[in-house]
């Protein structure tokens, strides 16, 4: 097993240390104003919730781990990086974990890529396997939210705050999927913008293997299949937790919207990972769909209790099994 010494585990820059402080300041106080208060509702609410819907929640969450696993070396194998499914399993679990535990939520796509072009000396691929696979990821949430949004307009008068928001956000990311996926280089200028050299040639190589291999037939289209096969799960997730708690209203459909904002405000950058401005979207389309504010709230705290669950599996795989990848990793 590595130790944090040997300089692989990303660290925050210089000065990270207060700027995480008051990330996490600031998004537990938004946690606190919007998502906690009257707890005692709150306890009651989650004291209350079927435990086997929770738990069938936090295994359909792991199980898409394992996709992503296998979504991401649907990549890798394109360009010619290739690992043993156990190997990326194990790397997307302690992934899964720096990204709850870092400042940023793309924390353990950094250590994932960082692993790949250490075992390999591939830099710029190592990069660019990474950014597909979570690109296929966020594309298929994409079109799950808008089939989802548009089954649940189609069948049956909705609020079309959450629908119009849905909507907005999945037309954004798809457009902006196309517009790189066609651009490719072109996107970083002719050298203006950034150079051809040093630090810039890399960030070249990396848009340059992104282009290719996001544009290959197979590995996009299997990238894609399992991306939506992972946002199933996920949605099956937040479907478990509602069950769990007995929400009335909300359909497949309006929670695939949900989703979608959701993991939208996990990218606001002022707290770490989105903290409460996610669990404070989950409240605020809840509502929309009439959910009373306890329930609505116990559903944001048992979310993120399985993200935490998931994450601290992560923290135990990494602490067994360790984070380098082994010579043995290759089949």
């Amino acid at each position: 097993m590595s130790s944090p010494e040997d300089g692989l585990e990303p660290a925050p820059p210089r000065g990270g240390g207060l700027k995480l402080v008051l990330r996490l300041a600031i998004g537990a106080a938004v946690l606190g104003l919007l998502v906690l208060r009257n707890p005692g509702e709150i306890v009651h609410a989650v004291a209350d919730a079927r435990p086997v819907w929770v738990a069938l929640g936090s295994v359909a969450f792991l199980a898409g781990l394992v996709v992503s696993a296998l979504r991401w070396r649907s990549y890798l194998e394109v360009l010619e990086l290739r690992l043993s499914v156990a190997a990326l399993v194990r790397l997307c679990f302690v992934g899964t974990f720096f990204n709850a535990f870092l400042p940023t939520g793309v924390g353990g796509d950094a250590y994932k890529a960082v692993r790949v072009a250490k075992a390999r000396g591939r830099g710029p691929e190592a990069f660019a396997s990474v950014f597909l696979d979570r690109f296929a990821g966020v594309v298929a949430l994409a079109l799950i939210g808008l089939m989802g949004t548009a089954t649940e307009l189609f069948q049956r008068d909705t609020d079309l705050r959450v629908a119009s928001l849905s909507i907005l956000l999945s037309g954004g990311i798809l457009l902006a999927a196309v517009v790189l996926l066609t651009a490719g280089e072109r996107l970083l200028g002719r050298g203006w913008l950034v150079k051809h050299h040093g630090l810039g040639e890399k960030i070249r190589s990396a848009v340059r293997a992104i282009h290719g291999a996001g544009r290959h037939p197979a590995a996009a289209a299997r990238g894609y299949l399992l991306g939506l096969v992972y946002q199933a799960l996920m949605l099956g997730t937040h479907l478990a937790v509602a069950r769990a708690l007995g929400l009335k209203g909300v359909s497949a459909g309006a929670m695939a919207g949900i989703v979608v904002i959701s993991s939208m405000a996990t990218m606001i950058p002022v707290t770490v990972n989105g903290l409460g401005f996610r669990e404070a979207s989950y409240v605020w389309a809840l509502g929309t769909f009439g959910v009373v504010a306890a329930p609505a709230r116990a559903f944001a705290v048992l979310i993120l209790a399985v993200l935490v669950f998931a994450s601290a599996v992560g923290g135990l795989v990494y602490v067994v099994a360790g984070g380098e990848i082994r010579s043995d990793a290759q089949n």
